[in-house]
């Protein structure tokens, strides 16, 4: 049984491991190369057109459910309209780039176009029913942006180097230090989930129909990243759920939880929570309805993984993948034990 499990979970994370990586990378390069004050000024519109803006600048961006709750605040305080802050708290934790490339690799070329566009809807539906029922809420922004991509003292080559390094070091600290946590349980979860789940649960609910329903009521209240809901999203295809069901899952789960609706409802009402929270469920039930009727069978070759060959990028990423969880375990331990033991100093030294 030990065997069998790290036998799947060593399965997933090969497959999973090259695409994370090259998502990584290019979502530090996306942070650090498109500023906030880009996106404040292109925010401001309490209209359609700067919600769409807010959610095609949102689904690239690495950040999580809770990641970004507090860079969504800042920019309507800062003057972003309430459509185009919620289009960017639609689309922002559901999809990001590494998401996206894992959803590739793992569940296949389909949830790669399903997932955005999905997150794409989500924010239209969303936004539009703030314009509608909400008025205008968008805050003036008395801050000046500087648009100068880089000092006259500094050539463009040296700014371009630390840029591109800057994004690097952003993408193997702060950006997985992010996820790594949530993503190293959706790991485990998912190789759990390939061994112990029933194989005929997805039946047993399909009949009752209600497959789409606990696949929404499994991912609102509880906190998945984007990037961890996939490894999950794979293990739960493998059992036999139907792909849009994963779908639901997918937006469902990244989107919401418990913690950041308690932030939204404190920041914006419950009025406007409740929109949201509504909108969101709607776009993950049809999107997952829209799915499974548009697309009748879906090869789960990204999923069929003792069948796989694995190139030696493959093994190299893995290996690199692993010794970044180790780092940032080891990290965070050495940090919490230097933080408990400097606590203990300054109690002796009161004493």
């Amino acid at each position: 049984m030990i065997w069998n499990y790290l036998e799947v979970l060593s399965l997933i994370v090969l497959k999973s491991a090259p695409y994370l990586l090259i998502g990584l990378i290019l979502g530090g390069l996306i942070k650090t190369f498109l500023p906030r004050s880009f996106l404040i000024r292109h925010l401001g519109n309490h209209s359609l057109s700067s919600a769409l803006k807010a959610a095609l600048f949102g689904i690239p961006l690495p950040l999580c459910s809770c990641g970004v709750l507090p860079t969504a605040v800042s920019l309507y305080r800062q003057g972003a309209s309430l459509p185009a802050t919620f289009a960017f708290l639609v689309t922002t934790p559901q999809t990001s780039i590494d998401a996206i490339l894992l959803a590739y690799g793992l569940l296949g070329g389909i949830f790669a176009i399903a997932y955005p566009i999905s997150a794409l809807f989500g924010a239209f539906l969303t936004s539009l029913a703030l314009i509608i029922f909400v008025k205008n809420h968008s805050k003036s922004s008395n801050s000046s942006f500087s648009c100068s991509i880089y000092n006259k003292k500094t050539s463009y080559v040296t700014y371009f180097r630390e840029k591109i390094f800057s994004a690097v070091r952003y993408s193997v600290t702060e950006l997985f230090a992010e996820i790594a946590k949530p993503l190293f349980i959706g790991f485990l979860a998912a190789a759990m989930v390939t061994l112990i789940l029933p194989q005929d649960l997805a039946e047993k609910l399909s009949t009752y129909g209600l497959t789409y329903l606990a696949m929404l009521i499994i991912g609102l209240p509880v906190y998945v990243c984007a990037t961890a809901s996939i490894p999950l999203g794979c293990a739960l295809l493998m059992k036999g759920f139907s792909p849009g069901s994963i779908l639901v899952f997918l937006i469902a789960g990244p989107a919401t939880n418990l913690t950041s609706l308690s932030v939204l409802s404190k920041t914006f009402g419950k009025k406007v929570t409740g929109i949201y929270l509504i909108s969101l469920s709607l776009t993950a039930l049809l999107s997952g309805i829209a799915l499974d009727y548009l697309v009748d069978e879906i090869h789960i070759q990204g999923c069929a993984l003792k069948s796989e060959t694995y190139s030696f990028w493959h093994y190299i990423s893995a290996g690199i993948l692993l010794l970044m969880f180790l780092a940032q375990f080891l990290w965070k331990s050495f940090s919490q034990s230097k933080e408990s033991c400097s606590s203990c100093c300054n109690r002796k030294n009161k004493s």
